[in-house]
């Protein structure tokens, strides 16, 4: 379905010539998603081995006792209204990046669609769905809408980490002070290195580029690396501004620090696992870095053991942890994949009507 709505985009792109195909940031996309199934293999791969580590290292029968031992609706319609207010606030983020360009309505779906598709896509490709939806519905250009993608996975690391820093300050008296110590150094030096490649692509991309050809050019993609990297490193640094990521920061800031910590506490409590907020912030930090590893589908695998790990941190059950991380990915999906797939299929469909 996806592959049918790209090729549909190839018809009036052959039109403007060889040139302006040979330039247009679509073929990234396309190129992109020509090894998806390469990359399902490699990140389905990855998912079996951690599914395997936690398989012989969590005990499920005590999971499957936790949750036996009671289920509380009310906080499973709190999570609903949680993750769509989750929803909200990326698609207002979205439009702001985007500079206003997309309406409020197209963001709204835009969103939906990109949280949905990348519970099954591997390698976040579901932000690429995100970012050819805008450019189909909205006429956004792409390399416009590639270079603020970048813009929000660099707020989105930033937040991540941020949240972290904030969880081990609450948990100081909690956590073993050497564990603490280790990880606050290991954070600061990882928002320290962001934002000197923001620095560097926003002021050096120039000088980037004969530095990297010869990079793509021992790979043999230097022809590749002509006629898309550069364009993409140049628009990526025109929008790496402050008046462009400042107010999307907050808001995504804000979203972690509240609906983000929020859900993870209502899930908890459908399952009968009592989280703390501090508690929350620092699976949420985990949980996040977990997903930052290529698996198929959503992170399964690598989100769970982190989600363990965490717990373990902590002092606390890692069949407790199991069970959290096994709830909040399950539910997470059926309220994301649901409108994801609808409002797909609507717009296959809509689209083969124009035909």
């Amino acid at each position: 379905m996806l592959g049918a709505a790209i090729r549909a985009e190839r018809r009036p792109l052959r039109s403007n010539g060889a040139a302006a195909s040979k330039e247009n940031p679509a073929n990234v996309i396309r190129g992109l998603f020509n090894h998806q199934r390469l990359q399902m293999l490699i990140a389905s791969a990855i998912s079996l081995l951690f599914l395997i580590f936690l398989l012989k290292a969590v005990d499920w029968e005590e999971a499957v006792r936790i949750f036996r031992s009671g289920i509380s609706v009310t906080s499973l319609l709190w999570f609903m209204l949680v993750t769509f207010g989750i929803a909200v606030g990326y698609a207002v983020r979205w439009r702001l990046l985007l500079d206003g360009r997309i309406g409020y309505g197209a963001s709204l779906m835009a969103s939906l669609l990109g949280l949905g598709t990348n519970m099954f896509l591997p390698a976040r490709g579901g932000d690429l769905l995100r970012v050819h939806y805008s450019r189909v519905v909205a006429t956004v250009p792409y390399a416009d809408a590639l270079g603020k993608l970048l813009i929000e996975k660099m707020v989105d690391l930033v937040t991540i980490i941020s949240v972290g820093i904030f969880s081990l300050v609450l948990l100081s008296h909690t956590l073993n002070s050497e564990y603490r110590n280790v990880l606050l150094v290991i954070m600061f030096g990882a928002i320290a290195g962001i934002f000197l490649s923001a620095v560097l692509v926003r002021y050096f991309s120039d000088r980037l580029v004969p530095i990297l050809r010869p990079v793509f050019g021992l790979v043999r993609l230097q022809d590749f690396f002509d006629r898309h990297i550069i364009h993409f490193i140049r628009n990526s640094a025109r929008s790496l501004s402050l008046s462009v990521t400042i107010v999307p920061a907050v808001l995504t800031l804000v979203l972690w620090l509240s609906a983000y910590a929020l859900a993870y506490i209502c899930v908890g409590r459908f399952v009968g696992v009592a989280l703390s907020y501090q508690e929350s912030l620092f699976v949420l930090f985990a949980g996040g870095l977990g997903l930052m590893i290529p698996a198929a589908p959503s992170g399964v695998g690598t989100f769970h053991a982190s989600v363990v790990s965490a717990f373990v941190i902590l002092g606390r059950s890692p069949s407790e942890g199991l069970l959290l991380a096994t709830a909040v990915h399950f539910l997470f999906f059926v309220v994301y994949v649901v409108p994801a797939a609808l409002i797909l299929g609507h717009w296959r469909l809509n689209r083969l009507a124009l035909r």
